[in-house]
């Protein structure tokens, strides 16, 4: 039993009315939804910000009982299902779905919030055990459920708290060691900090050395970010053009392919005036199996010899022996016959693949769209080869669509050789939504952690450029015709993160699963 100066803080009274009683976690959930950006034309625009994931967890945390796992994770688990539903509506919104898709997004909430559930359910116990201080493991336990969450054909980082602050470039050049999940092990100290010194069960003392850690904890990272910023070194630059097509299914459709083709050509064609030394063409710009469509490719060709620019297209492809598809992209230069490719490695799960239907047949024979319409999986087969590119003056990566979610997956590319990332994307499905927004700004995370500059080319837009210090230039508007021509930074190998991973994550797993089992164990002997 602790002692009585660290007493763990009230439980919420079981005699209070259950909107009372859930209150604290349903504010949670909310906050945690308001620090991810939303449509900038959404009527309560003005209430989203980062700043609120620095206070999101205090509610929890206040009322969280000091019990056993079972009640701490029901309190977790509401607070989730409430950050993931709002958070991630705009999946609801899909085009091409239906009410099938509406209640899918409400179990991928229920399923997510699995993992909140999972800290809060840990954090009780700890709390009984060791009183207010425990939740100085909170910011561990948190990072440890992130990196689970990224795991596995599931696995969906998206809503990870570091990524809420990617608009603060000054404030997260330390994920250039830790990834993004040393910056949601931050937020989440900044959280229990706040809670410390709220709660009614610690000495005036310890509340005081909260206090001024809070303090320190917001003006060390600001410090540092800022120096690595000032001191970052003249690097060569590459010239690199974004194509935003504005097409969404009309490409599909009769004539589809002449009407890619021609706002195709003719966007590239005004984009070389500014003599560009890559062009982009977003994921799937060409409705066509390039490698088997002779008349495609070679309309490429002509356009890249006659532009006598590098371009990658993103563009479905079909292996001629195994029938298998591909999601893949395409690089053309020019006076060179031979094309390369790559295959998208990580595929949106029950968009492009159904999850394990390689390990459970039955999935194999579960036909999709009869429940989801135009939404069931095309099937695609995983790419299995990490491309390099080899541009004359920076070797690049691609990052289709969904893959720029993994900071593994892009620390790989990194790691093989890669000075420059490129992200193709068609975020169209989603409309006017918090989507497109949520995921441009996952790029930004990603060049921090590599200190490698990322190039963007989305359909219907975002469509923008990053530094590697994550400040981003040139963002074009959703839904909108245009394209873009930045001066981007070449990297210079990476950074400690991309040599070695999620080692940060691994080791906050590591010691909450250590202290889980001294907290379990004492009690037991107890």
């Amino acid at each position: 039993m602790p002692p009585p100066a660290l007493a763990s803080a009230p439980a919420v009274s079981a005699g209070q009315h259950p909107l009372h009683r859930w209150a604290p976690f349903l504010l949670s959930g909310l906050l945690l939804a308001l620090a991810f950006p939303c449509h900038p034309r959404h009527p309560l625009a003005l209430l989203f910000d980062a700043s609120w994931a620095c206070v999101a967890l205090i509610p929890l945390l206040l009322a969280l009982p000091a019990g056993n796992f079972k009640d701490g994770f029901r309190c977790g688990w509401g607070a989730g299902l409430i950050f993931n539903l709002l958070a991630l509506y705009w999946v609801a919104h899909t085009e091409g779905g239906g009410m099938a898709v509406v209640a899918g997004t409400v179990l991928m909430a229920a399923y997510l919030g699995l993992f909140t559930g999972l800290f809060a359910g840990c954090l009780s116990l700890l709390l009984k055990r060791w009183g207010p201080l425990a939740a100085l493991l909170a910011p561990l336990l948190w990072t440890g459920q992130e990196y689970l969450l990224s795991l596995g054909e599931l696995g969906f980082p998206w809503l990870l708290l570091g990524h809420s602050q990617a608009g603060y470039p000054h404030l997260i050049q330390y994920a250039a060691y830790t990834g993004v999940y040393g910056v949601s092990c931050w937020v989440v100290l900044i959280n229990v900090l706040g809670y410390l010194i709220l709660s009614t069960g610690l000495r005036p003392r310890l509340r005081l050395s909260a206090a001024a850690a809070l303090i320190l904890s917001f003006f060390a990272p600001w410090y540092y970010s800022t120096a690595v910023m000032a001191a970052a070194p003249a690097l060569e630059e590459v010239r690199v053009g974004v194509i935003q097509p504005n097409l969404g299914m009309e490409k599909w459709g009769m004539d589809g392919l002449e009407l890619s083709f021609s706002t195709l050509e003719r966007l590239s064609r005004q984009t070389a005036s500014q003599q560009p030394e890559l062009l982009v063409w977003p994921e799937t710009s060409l409705p066509c199996y390039l490698t088997m469509r002779p008349q495609c490719r070679e309309r490429v060709a002509r356009l890249v010899d006659e532009l006598q620019v590098p371009l990658l297209t993103g563009a479905p492809e079909q292996d001629t022996l195994s029938n298998e598809l591909f999601n893949a992209a395409f690089f053309f230069q020019p006076g060179q016959p031979q094309l390369q490719s790559c295959a998208k490695m990580h595929l949106v799960p029950f968009g492009e693949r159904t999850p394990f239907r390689d390990s459970i047949p039955l999935l194999r024979d579960i036909d999709w769209s009869k429940l989801t319409g135009d939404l069931g999986p095309a099937e695609f087969s995983p790419g299995r080869v990490r491309t390099l590119f080899a541009h004359p003056r920076a070797p690049f990566g691609v990052l289709i669509c969904f893959e720029s979610v993994f900071p593994d997956l892009v620390r790989r590319h990194v790691e093989g050789g890669a000075r420059l990332l490129v992200n193709i994307t068609n975020d169209s499905w989603f409309g006017q939504t918090a989507g497109p927004y949520q995921h441009a700004q996952l790029a930004v995370m990603r060049a921090v952690e590599n200190h490698t500059s990322i190039a963007r080319s989305a359909t219907t837009g975002i469509s923008m450029f990053v530094d590697p210090y994550g400040r981003r230039s040139a963002d074009t508007e959703l839904f909108t015709e245009d394209a873009r021509v930045g001066v981007l930074p070449i990297g210079q190998g990476g950074t400690f993160y991309t040599r070695h991973g999620d080692l940060f994550a691994q080791l906050a797993l590591l010691v909450s699963v250590l202290f889980m089992l001294a907290a379990v164990r004492t009690t037991a002997r107890g």
